[in-house]
C-alpha cells in the first residue's frame, strides 16, 4: 500500500509539473528566442559568469531587433523586456512587486528587508522607511558623505603626485561603503584606510558569493551548495556582520535612550539639530501596528540599505568618472561649474547640501552616465498570475526581466545613443515619457534612496573634479564614447558585468593630475 501510495504522488507532481510547463511552453514560445535544449534551456548559451551573462543578453537583444525575446534558463522561461510602454505595465502594477528568484539568495544576508521583502511587510516596512530621506535627515548624510570624500580626496593625491595608473572603481568601494556604514549605523569602519578589516573582507566575501551563486545552478540548491569552499566563507562572513551590526544596534540604542531625557521637551525638529541623525534612528524609533521593531527586523533593513546604498553609488561614480575621464570637453565643463559656484578657491570650499543642489550640469553628466552604464541594468520581477501585458499573454511562473541597459541605447527614445551626451537631460528640452529612463526603476518598488544616491554620486565627483584633472590611462583611449561596441578597442577599457549592478570586471583605469 506504502509502495502504491508513493508511487501515485510521484506520478501526481510529475504529471502536474508537465501541465504547467506545457501550459508556459505554449505561450512562451510565442515569442522570438534562441532555440532551447531539453532540461538546460538556453543556459549553454548564456555563460555561467556576470560578464558572458550581460554579453549575451545584448548580442540577442540586437538579434531579435531591440525587441521582447525570451529565453530558457533549465526550465525557467525569462521574457526580455525593453519596450517602455512594457516597463510602464511592469513597474506601474501593484501586482508585479514580487523580485525574480535570483534574489532569493541574498535572504542569507537581507533577510526580509525592503529590497527582497513583498506583500503587506514590504508595504508597511516601505510606508515606515520613507521618512528616513527627508531633506532635513540627507543634510545630516551630507554632512558623512563632505568628511569622507575629503578623506578620499587626500587618499587620491598619493596617486596623482605620481600620475600612475590605477583602479578607480576600488577606491570608491571603499568610500562609498565608509559613508553607508556611518550614514545607515553612526559608526565608522574606515574601509579606505583599512581595506582588510573583518567587516569590509566581509561585505566584500558576501558579495563574491551571490555572484557566483547566481551563475552556478548547483550552488543554487541548498543541500549542494554546502559542498562548496562558498558555503563556509558565506557563513564565517555573516557571522561577522551580525556580530558588528547587533553591537552596534544596542549601543545606539543605548544612546537614543541617554538622549531622550534631554530631548523629551524639544520638537522632532529640533531634535534632528541636536543630534545627527542616522538610519537606524528610524528603525529604533518607529513602530509597525503599534509594536517597534525586533532586532532581527533592524539587521535585516540595516543591511539591504548598506548593500544597497554603497553598491549603487560605487557602480554610479565609478562609470561617471570613466566617462570623464575619456571625454575633457565634458570634464572641463563640469570644473567651469564649479568654479561658478565657488570662485577660484576650489579646493578649498566646504559645498553645503544646497550648494551640491546647485550643481545642475554635474547632475546631467551623471544621469547620462546612468544611461550608458546604469547601476542596475536589469531587474527581475517574477509572475505570480497569468498576466496580459499590453496584448503578450505571460504565463505565471515566468520572470520578467526589466534590460534597462539595453534601454538606454534605443534610438528611438535616445537619438545618437551611443554619444555621451550630457545636455539630453537639460531641463529644457522636452520631456520624454518618464519610463524610457529607469535606473532607479519606478512605481510603487522605485529605489527609496535614490535622492541620497544622487546626493552622494554629486558631493564625490565634485570633489573630485575640483581637486584634479582626471586622465585616461592614456592618451589614445580619449573621445571614445563609452558604450559596449566600442569597448575593448583599448587594453584599458572596462569590460561589463552584471551582478544585481553593473561592475567593471577587472576595474576602471584612470591617471589624476593635481589641479
Amino acid at each position: 500500500m506504502l509502495v502504491f501510495l508513493i508511487t501515485f504522488l510521484i506520478i501526481f507532481i510529475t504529471t502536474y509539473c508537465l501541465y504547467k510547463y506545457h501550459i508556459q511552453w505554449k505561450y512562451i514560445e510565442k515569442f522570438p528566442g534562441p532555440t532551447p535544449i531539453p532540461i538546460i534551456g538556453n543556459t549553454h548559451q548564456l555563460g555561467l559568469n556576470p560578464v558572458a551573462y550581460l554579453s549575451s543578453f545584448l548580442k540577442f537583444w540586437h538579434e531579435y531587433n531591440h525587441e521582447l525575446f525570451r529565453v530558457w534558463v533549465g526550465r525557467n522561461p525569462f521574457i526580455i523586456v525593453s519596450d517602455a510602454k512594457d516597463i510602464e505595465f511592469i513597474l506601474s502594477s501593484n501586482t508585479l512587486i514580487d523580485k525574480a528568484n535570483a534574489y532569493k539568495l541574498l535572504h542569507p544576508w537581507l533577510g526580509q528587508g525592503l529590497l527582497t521583502s513583498t506583500g503587506i511587510k514590504w508595504f508597511k516596512h516601505r510606508k515606515m522607511i520613507t521618512p528616513s530621506f527627508h531633506f532635513k535627515i540627507l543634510i545630516d548624510f551630507h554632512d558623512v558623505i563632505k568628511e569622507r570624500s575629503k578623506k578620499f580626496v587626500d587618499n587620491l593625491k598619493l596617486k596623482a603626485a605620481t600620475k600612475e595608473i590605477f583602479d578607480i572603481q576600488d577606491k570608491i568601494h571603499y568610500t562609498t561603503l565608509d559613508v553607508i556604514c556611518e550614514t545607515a549605523m553612526g559608526t565608522a569602519i574606515n574601509a579606505l584606510e583599512n581595506n582588510n578589516s573583518q567587516v569590509v573582507k566581509s561585505f566584500q566575501d558576501l558579495c563574491y558569493v551571490v555572484q557566483n551563486r547566481i551563475f552556478n545552478p548547483f550552488m543554487q540548491i541548498p543541500m549542494l551548495f554546502h559542498l562548496y569552499k562558498e558555503s563556509s566563507m558565506q557563513k564565517n562572513a555573516l557571522n561577522i556582520l551580525r556580530a558588528f551590526s547587533m553591537d552596534v544596534i544596542e549601543k545606539r540604542r543605548i544612546l537614543l535612550e541617554e538622549n531622550s531625557s534631554t530631548e523629551e521637551n524639544l520638537d522632532s525638529s529640533d531634535t534632528i539639530g541636536k543630534r545627527k541623525q542616522v538610519f537606524l534612528d528610524t528603525l529604533l524609533t518607529s513602530t509597525i501596528d503599534d509594536k517597534p521593531l525586533t532586532n532581527e527586523e533592524i539587521y535585516e533593513e540595516v543591511q539591504t540599505f548598506m548593500f544597497e546604498g554603497h553598491d549603487t553609488t560605487t557602480s554610479g561614480i565609478t562609470f561617471t568618472i570613466y566617462l570623464l575621464s575619456r571625454h575633457p570637453e565634458i570634464q572641463q565643463k563640469v570644473y567651469e561649474e564649479q568654479k561658478l559656484l565657488f570662485g577660484n578657491e576650489l579646493k578649498n570650499i566646504d559645498p553645503s547640501y544646497q550648494d551640491v543642489q546647485g550643481m545642475k550640469y554635474l547632475e546631467m553628466v551623471i544621469k547620462e552616465a546612468q544611461r550608458l552604464y546604469p547601476s542596475v541594468p536589469l531587474i527581475g520581477r517574477k509572475t505570480n498570475e497569468t498576466v496580459n501585458m499590453n496584448g503578450n499573454i505571460i504565463p505565471a511562473g515566468s520572470t520578467l526581466l526589466l534590460f534597462v541597459f539595453a534601454m538606454g541605447y534605443k534610438k528611438e527614445y535616445f537619438p545618437d545613443p551611443y554619444k555621451f551626451d550630457p545636455e539630453r537631460f537639460n531641463s529644457d528640452r522636452e520631456k520624454t515619457n518618464p519610463f524610457e529612463y529607469v535606473p532607479f526603476s519606478a512605481g510603487p518598488r522605485n529605489c527609496i534612496g535614490q535622492k541620497f544616491a544622487m546626493l552622494e554620486m554629486k558631493s564625490i565627483v565634485s570633489h573630485i573634479v575640483r581637486n584634479f584633472i582626471i586622465l585616461p590611462p592614456n592618451d589614445e583611449c580619449l573621445n571614445v564614447n563609452g558604450n559596449y561596441e566600442n569597448l575593448g578597442k583599448f587594453d584599458y577599457d572596462p569590460v561589463l558585468a552584471s551582478v544585481l549592478t553593473l561592475k567593471a570586471e577587472y576595474g576602471v583605469q584612470i591617471r589624476l593630475e593635481n589641479r
